[in-house]
């Protein structure tokens, strides 16, 4: 059977401020000009490497970087001869004057150059500034600063600028400087360990720097695709033509995968599945195993996206055996993370934990595979999240979000983020989730659709913890809205807590229309974990409108329905506490011993334990469960009713009385 018919170096040091940049020496700094006119003789400049003032580690590379772009750019003039990088930054190394003092300047004019050129890289409000100093025989009337979003272009632009007044109608050769093939190497190095980001910025100076290079083109385009960027689609058909016209089939395959990567991850599926079989097509009497793999795990992506378990397991399975026929860790870590997916989708937790944890010690080692281990510990979290283990869920969200953030990922660096949030929320670490949110709301996060999705999201779910309601649903109207487009982070996590918080705000008509909206997304939650959010809040919304029976009725529904996870720890919790105010004790301890880790380290889980030791008699431990969590936990974080249900327990010890205790307006898990 066929694929597709089974398918269906080291740094520089930094450079201190030049004293001032954007503008030309003085003239008593400058020698005089020459008698004869400059256009008679050429010129020998010099740049020196770029001066990254933008505080961002990341940007390490444009030292070299764009000091090489800009040299390609001069080079292009029969009237200017420029020194090579490597010659410039040989003269600096053991200088005591930094870049650009005086004694540097001499240091790199006594190797030839009669300019010398001294840039130093500023972020601003949308993106970056260069500012330039001029050294030497070369003066440029207009020294205003470039700005702009695009590090390439600008160095680009500024390049022609400077030879502007040199300018010769027939263009040199351009050189191939060594630095280019630096930038590559460790661009090759920041892909292997999935630093998608730091690879990219790498390979725009080396397309730029050699514009017919192949595998830089290749690389490039895996690479805008990893971080999603707008521009991959056009760079990948532009390359895609290419290859087609050589008979490359390798290339086009791997540029097919990539494109479907891009546009499985904008919900774009049936556009992914066609590219996706075009590649399987192409590989069907071509192409290496390790490259069939790659694609075959793109579909698999694919299919557990939309739900179609078994045929993510079978080609699971077939790819497996491949990898680890061949000896490939990164793809038997793909492997055993799409296997734990599936797993805790269909509600098997611990073997889920166990194939995902295999996937994240092979995607560390020999080294780190950073896109693949924020994907994977971002999953472990979730699992330990929902089965309110909180502590062991932040461990695994710290670390994914270090790992997607060196990743340069920005849709799962926005998942991470949302997550870390809310899981420090929750164990009481507000210094921690407030640093998320700040992350989350940041500039840079807002570039991408799932940073604007999720930054609104969590703003309204801070501003309910804080029974701020009105503004939350404000929120959620823009979250709503976003949602047309991101589908699956809207079904996933983003209605449930909209149908939520419009119980709590007592728009029930609202409510009672997202809940038909969750019941019309049937096949997207039937079979997994999230299974039953219809059948939750259809009891909860019973419970606000004071009709307990039928909120009983639901509640053991979603029981029914429902398997391991987040939706079944809720109902458990909720049922645990109205059994309480119904003094159905003999019921409590069942819903309880469901969800262990609750009672021990998440608050609902806490006060639903404390709830229960009260109506017990045993009110010392009430008193001990419900302070640890009131007195433990940041008090903005702790409601008005968890209070004085404290005031409550502490006042039966002391009298020795019991006292009656007002009712939930809600179900004690409504906020997820």
């Amino acid at each position: 059977m066929s694929l597709s018919t089974m398918i269906g170096a080291p740094h520089s040091p930094s450079l201190p401020p030049a004293r001032e940049f954007g503008a030309s020496l003085d003239a008593a700094a400058q020698p005089a000009p020459p008698e004869r006119s400059e256009s008679d003789r050429v010129l020998t400049v010099a740049a020196l490497p770029f001066h990254n003032r933008t505080g961002r580690d990341a940007l390490v590379w444009v030292e070299f970087g764009l000091a090489a772009l800009l040299n390609r750019e001069l080079g292009t003039q029969q009237g200017l001869s420029v020194l090579p990088l490597v010659d410039v930054v040989t003269a600096l190394k053991g200088g005591g004057d930094r870049p650009p003092g005086n004694r540097a300047i001499e240091q790199v004019r006594a190797i030839g150059a009669r300019a010398v050129i001294a840039v130093q890289v500023h972020s601003c409000e949308n993106g970056f500034e260069l500012r330039w100093q001029l050294h030497g025989e070369m003066r440029l009337d207009d020294a205003t600063p470039l700005r702009g979003n695009d590090l390439t272009e600008l160095t680009v632009a500024l390049g022609r600028r400077l030879s502007s007044a040199r300018a010769s109608k027939a263009p040199a050769r351009i050189p191939i400087d060594s630095f280019a093939k630096e930038a590559f190497t460790r661009a090759m190095h920041a892909a292997r360990e999935q630093r998608y980001q730091m690879a990219q910025d790498y390979l725009q100076v080396c397309v730029a720097s050699e514009p017919h290079a192949f595998e830089m083109d290749v690389e490039h385009v895996e690479s805008l695709a990893a971080i999603e960027h707008p521009e991959t689609p056009s760079k990948a058909q532009h390359l895609l033509a290419r290859a087609a016209a050589s008979a490359d089939v390798a290339t086009q395959a791997r540029v097919l995968r990539a494109l479907a990567a891009y546009y499985r991850a904008l919900e774009k599926n049936e556009l992914a599945r066609t590219l996706i079989h075009q590649a399987l097509t192409l590989l069907e009497s071509n192409g290496d195993d390790a490259l069939k793999a790659a694609v075959l795990l793109e579909r698999c992506e694919l299919a557990i996206a939309e739900r179609e378990f078994e045929l993510a397991q079978s080609i699971g399975r077939r790819v497996l055996a491949v990898a680890q026929g061949g000896n490939h860790d990164r793809l038997t870590a793909q492997c055993l993370r799409q296997e734990g997916v599936i797993a805790h989708l269909r509600g098997q937790a611990a073997p889920a934990l166990e194939s995902l944890h295999r996937s994240a010690q092979l995607s560390r080692n020999p080294l780190p595979q950073h896109a693949d281990l924020a994907r994977t510990l971002h999953r472990i979290a979730i699992i330990y999240r929902d089965a309110g283990r909180m502590h062991d869920a932040t461990v695994a969200i710290d670390e994914a979000v270090d790992c997607a953030k060196l990743a340069g990922t920005p849709v799962r660096h926005a998942l991470t983020l949302a997550l870390q949030l809310m899981v420090h929320s929750y164990a009481g670490n507000q210094a921690a989730a407030k640093k998320a949110q700040a992350k989350l709301g940041s500039p840079s996060m807002q570039q991408s659709r799932a940073g604007r999705f999720l930054s609104q999201l969590t703003d309204a779910w801070l501003h309910w913890r804080s029974a701020r309601i009105g503004e939350a649903l404000q929120r959620m109207e823009r979250v709503r809205e976003l949602g047309h487009e991101a589908r699956h982070l809207w079904l996933s996590v983003a209605i449930p807590m909209n149908t939520g918080l419009a119980i709590a705000g007592a728009r029930y008509d609202l409510a009672r229309e997202l809940i038909a909206e969750i019941g019309a997304n049937r096949r997207f939650y039937e079979g997994t974990c999230l299974y039953g959010f219809a059948e939750f809040f259809s009891a909860a919304l019973a419970h606000a409108r004071v009709d307990r029976q039928q909120a009983w009725r639901m509640l053991r529904e979603t029981m029914a329905v429902s398997s391991v996870g987040i939706v079944r720890s809720n109902a458990c919790l909720a049922a645990a506490w109205l059994a309480c105010e119904d003094r159905a004790l003999h019921e409590v301890q069942g819903w309880l011993d469901q969800v262990p880790a609750w009672t021990a380290e998440h608050p609902n889980g806490i006060m639903a334990l404390a709830r229960y030791r009260f109506e017990q008699g045993d009110w010392a431990a009430a008193v001990e469960l419900q302070a640890r969590y009131v007195e433990g936990w940041p008090a903005d974080e702790v409601s008005l009713f968890q209070r004085q249900l404290l005031h409550v327990y502490r006042e039966a010890l002391r009298t020795g009385r019991a006292v009656a205790i007002p009712r939930l307006p809600h179900l004690l898990t409504l906020r997820f």
